[in-house]
């Protein structure tokens, strides 16, 4: 389930590139209340992701207008949130040095087809993948220095990248629906690198590059467990560092954008 806030600018602004931490402390503010505040404190995955501003621009002019979605498998979760952003309706929210007016709020649901309709994931955010250091050998992968782990890009094998990432979201929905151990499928058959990007992003205190990749994902007819696992990245992101709004995900049937208000 999806959650759509809208804002208005108040005044002019630069859009804020490095916006990450301040969307994430916006989102965990309307969660304190909610009921899920130990959201918070959980160490691993948080089980929900969200876009950036959106459309994004070099500058924001007074009264354009900017929605932001959250979205988690957890629909009792999404409905919490919207409870308190209603609640702020009308109020002045201020995300880093960018200031909105909250218009409203209002429930979108995005599902995987079950039938034989085509349909594409679009990162909607750069999805990131970090290889750890004893996986690099796997892949023929030789960093310059011993890091503990190096983020996949372009210049890496794809197998390094649809490997981690078929591995880290089965690990997720295992971990969300308290499954045992020893499910493996393919799960990216057939996708399409976009580009890659470098992201400014504050981290532990401090300043850190961190490395994105946005691409297409393809599907034929989708049903049984691996549409299910699909499903769960489309709602919690794909990827790692989703709660801080990376990897999050769009549906497109055809060539139409698809969330249904509910």
């Amino acid at each position: 389930m999806r959650l759509l806030i809208s804002l208005s600018a108040i005044g002019a602004f630069p859009y804020d590139m490095r916006y990450h931490h301040n969307l994430q402390g916006f989102i965990y503010r309307l969660i304190k209340f909610s009921g899920y505040d130990g959201l918070h404190d959980r160490r691993g995955c948080k089980f929900f992701s969200f876009s950036n501003l959106i459309p994004p621009s070099r500058t924001v002019q007074p009264g354009s207008l900017k929605n932001l979605v959250i979205a988690s498998p957890d629909s009792d979760f999404v409905r919490a949130v919207q409870s308190e952003a209603k609640k702020v309706e009308g109020t002045v929210i201020k995300i880093g040095a960018m200031n909105f007016r909250l218009l409203d709020s209002r429930l979108l649901d995005a599902r995987l087809p079950e039938d034989f309709e085509e349909c594409r994931l679009i990162a909607g955010t750069p999805i990131v993948v970090r290889i750890p250091r004893y996986r690099l050998p796997e892949y023929g992968i030789k960093p310059a220095r011993d890091y503990e782990y190096v983020y996949w890009r372009k210049d890496y094998t794809p197998t390094a990248f649809v490997k981690q990432l078929e591995e880290n979201l089965i690990k997720k929905y295992k971990e969300y629906c308290d499954m045992e151990a020893g499910t493996t499928m393919p799960l990216f058959e057939k996708l399409r690198f976009k580009k890659q990007v470098a992201i400014p992003l504050e981290m532990k205190g401090q300043e850190a590059t961190i490395i994105g990749t946005l691409w297409d994902f393809h599907f034929n007819p989708l049903n049984g467990l691996k549409r299910d696992i699909l499903q769960f990245g489309l709602d919690a992101g794909i990827g790692e560092m989703n709660s801080l709004g990376f990897g999050f995900m769009n549906l497109m049937k055809g060539d139409i954008h698809r969330e249904e208000a509910i």
